[in-house]
């Protein structure tokens, strides 16, 4: 078994069972990771051992209820032992855990290598278009959140988001995919880096826009 069979095997150890945010969401990821890498003058393989171990804090998170664990941030740190015992140099390992920090856009870490911001657009992408809708709904189930509401952003955002619009959701059973279309999907545009991710985000988006145009229709009676 090569190395990178067995960081798959690692990860999967560490990530949580929510349906939208499990292992199938590493290889996702990975996989469009790939997609963005071609033609590109990168090393595939912190790119591919970035996207396998971007998540495996994730569980450290959640278990937090204080809000301050960063699951990027407990990611890289268990990264860094895991691939010092692959035997990986020094050099190598920091870049992984820069492209792993730095793929959560909230933190302010920002990517500082090409690979980084492959890692951080492969990742963006899963919060639009079809995978993005099905992740929503699965995250609503999960937290007993709405299947639609709408609301005054502003507001909202003062009262469940500590005040600003891309904060951290505070009580997850007054959230909604279109809330979180508002406050989030939409604006994806704006931070992804590679010209590849900014075509496939903006077929995604339209979408993700497209369909819950229709969610709100049907709730309303109007198709």
């Amino acid at each position: 078994m090569n190395n990178i069979e067995k960081i798959k095997e690692i990860a999967k150890e560490y990530m949580v069972s929510c349906s939208a945010h499990n292992f199938d969401h590493v290889m996702r990821v990975h996989n469009l990771a790939l997609t963005l890498s071609k033609n590109e003058d990168i090393d595939l393989e912190v790119i591919k051992i970035a996207t396998l171990l971007h998540d495996i804090g994730g569980k450290k998170e959640i278990e937090d209820s204080t809000g301050k664990t960063d699951h990027a941030i407990e990611s890289a740190k268990m990264a860094k032992s895991i691939l010092e015992k692959l035997g990986y140099s020094e050099d190598k390992v920091k870049h992984i855990q820069d492209c792993i920090v730095s793929h959560r856009y909230r933190t302010g870490n920002k990517p500082k290598t090409k690979e980084a911001e492959i890692v951080f657009d492969a990742d963006k992408l899963e919060i639009v278009g079809a995978i993005g809708i099905a992740r929503a709904f699965a995250w609503v189930g999960k937290n007993n959140a709405n299947l639609y509401r709408k609301v005054d952003i502003e507001e909202y955002a003062k009262e469940n988001m500590g005040g600003k619009i891309n904060g951290r959701i505070q009580n997850k059973t007054k959230h909604s995919p279109q809330i979180n279309y508002e406050t989030k999907d939409k604006h994806i545009l704006k931070f992804l880096h590679t010209d590849k991710a900014k075509e496939i985000a903006k077929d995604r988006l339209k979408f993700s826009k497209d369909f819950l145009d229709r969610l709100e229709n049907e709730i309303n009676g109007k198709i």
